[in-house]
């Protein structure tokens, strides 16, 4: 599981929480999963990054009451630029993949925002050129990007219900195209596509649930199938609420985390992608895990533990989809969420 070919790279970190030391951080790893913080840029409540990788730029939400979404450069320079995210508590940001455009889940008052960016990548009006409202009770938590960049799907706690937008690229605009409800008392959270594009996997926060959906790109349609529990004893009395939810880069295991358990379940992808069949359930090597994340190349998996501050690192095994614990965790303040990204070897 310890294969040396492995690359190097760079892992972004948020943080959240009344803590000192909250800031955005930038590691580095290497193929054994030992992280070293290299430097950090102290920011009000960064709790969820993007990445531009056309314009080698961050986003991330500052998610306070008046919500705020900043652009950084990707050495964490101070050159940035912020705007309001046109809703309260803002908890999750997006990069479309060919627009110049992000979208910003704000999770106090239901809104998902729409925020247009420059030649550089910056953000760059003072406030969105459209902000969605949902129902009263609504908490968006997710703005999920469908692979062909057509739609923009919104996971809403509060209702139950992901929104599916259809997106214009030229105007910057959504239209709501169909809202899909999922059974009462489930809380959505956040929402992969699968990397064939037919399948994505929505993790539920309040039932500690998977639902496997099938998705139409043509008709941009989403399905809810198959639901399997995340938890290993799924009538456990222990107060539980899951965050995270990945995919592999090659498509063959879903990951996903429970607060409260404080563990990570790993479940196969069978049925060409329309089920999941539960492979292990390990302990997260903290507390309150908020966010995991894949290497690029699949081989490695970090966890932010938001509750003892520190990011840990599994070793994943490509085959069976089985972690093992790697280095020794990183101390960060409260992290909240994790961004990979590839570091290309120097030219000899």
């Amino acid at each position: 599981m310890n294969d040396v070919s492995q690359t190097s790279g760079r892992l972004i970190i948020g943080s959240s929480g009344p803590v000192p030391g909250v800031a955005l951080h930038s590691a580095r790893y290497d193929a054994s999963g030992t992280l070293a913080i290299e430097r950090s840029l102290p920011l009000a409540e960064p709790s969820y990054v993007a990445f531009d990788p056309c314009h080698a730029m961050l986003h991330a939400v500052l998610e306070e009451d008046i919500g705020r979404v900043a652009s950084i450069p990707l050495d964490l320079g101070e050159q940035r630029a912020e705007a309001a995210s046109g809703g309260a508590l803002p908890c999750h940001v997006a990069v479309h993949p060919d627009a110049p455009y992000v979208f910003v889940a704000n999770y106090g008052d239901g809104v998902l925002s729409v925020l247009p960016t420059g030649e550089d990548g910056r953000i760059t009006s003072s406030s969105p050129v459209q902000a969605v409202g949902h129902e009263s009770g609504s908490h968006a938590h997710m703005a999920a990007i469908s692979p062909d960049g057509r739609f923009v799907l919104c996971t809403d706690l509060g209702a139950d219900r992901v929104h599916v937008y259809a997106f214009d690229t030229v105007s910057g605009r959504l239209d709501l195209h169909g809202t899909v409800a999922v059974p009462d008392g489930r809380g959505p959270r956040h929402l992969v596509f699968h990397p064939s594009g037919r399948h994505a996997y929505l993790i539920n926060e309040l039932s500690c649930t998977l639902i496997a959906c099938a998705w139409d790109a043509a008709s941009g349609r989403l399905e809810p199938g198959a639901e399997v529990p995340t938890r290993r004893d799924a009538g456990s009395p222990v107060a539980n609420f899951s965050a995270a939810v990945r995919v592999s880069p090659d498509g063959r295991h879903v990951y996903s985390t429970d607060r409260g358990d404080d563990a990570i379940a790993v479940h196969a992808v069978t049925g060409g992608g329309a089920a999941l069949e539960r492979v292990e359930v390990v302990a997260c090597g903290g507390a309150w895990p908020r966010d995991i994340a894949l290497t690029p190349d699949g081989r490695l998996l970090f966890c932010a533990n938001q509750r003892s501050h520190t990011v840990t690192a599994f070793h994943r095994d490509p085959e069976t989809g089985r972690l093992a614990a790697a280095a020794t965790a990183l101390a960060v303040p409260a992290p909240s969420a994790l961004l990979p990204l590839h570091l290309a070897p120097a030219p000899l």
